[in-house]
């Protein structure tokens, strides 16, 4: 029965290779700049939103912007390291050959970052695995 067949997707998103596929597609120049400013500047425009706000609603869009924040900075962590080291390809190989369905199956997989909190607590999870 094909319900019963486990997958191999992932659930969640891997995090590295994310990063690896926008370094990839994008480049360094690009990308790293781009997590910086999501991870510093949601948390910062979250904690003026709670300071500000006046009702329970406001205080929890800038919990929401805090969160988004925290799940770009494994990204940008993993961006750094992976320039580092040069292996933007190497972690990527694997599936770099289709590029069309590399993309395809990351900009799923990116819609992760959307729910905050999500991807940091994934990445969290991931580290502790290796």
């Amino acid at each position: 029965m094909k319900l019963l067949e486990r997958s191999t997707e992932p659930r969640v998103v891997n995090v590295r290779r994310l990063a690896a596929v926008d370094l990839w597609g994008l480049g360094p120049k690009v990308v790293i700049p781009e997590f910086a400013l999501a991870a510093l500047g949601a948390p910062v425009l979250g904690v003026l939103t709670i300071v500000r706000s006046t009702s329970f609603s406001g205080a929890a869009f800038g919990i929401a912007l805090i969160g988004l924040g925290v799940n770009y900075v494994p990204l940008l962590i993993h961006s750094v390291d992976l320039v580092r080291r040069s292996l933007v390809h190497a972690t990527i190989a694997d599936e770099a050959s289709d590029r069309h369905a590399l993309f395809a199956k990351y900009r799923k997989q990116s819609l992760w970052l959307l729910l905050p909190f999500v991807v940091a607590i994934a990445a969290a999870w991931q580290m502790r695995r290796t």
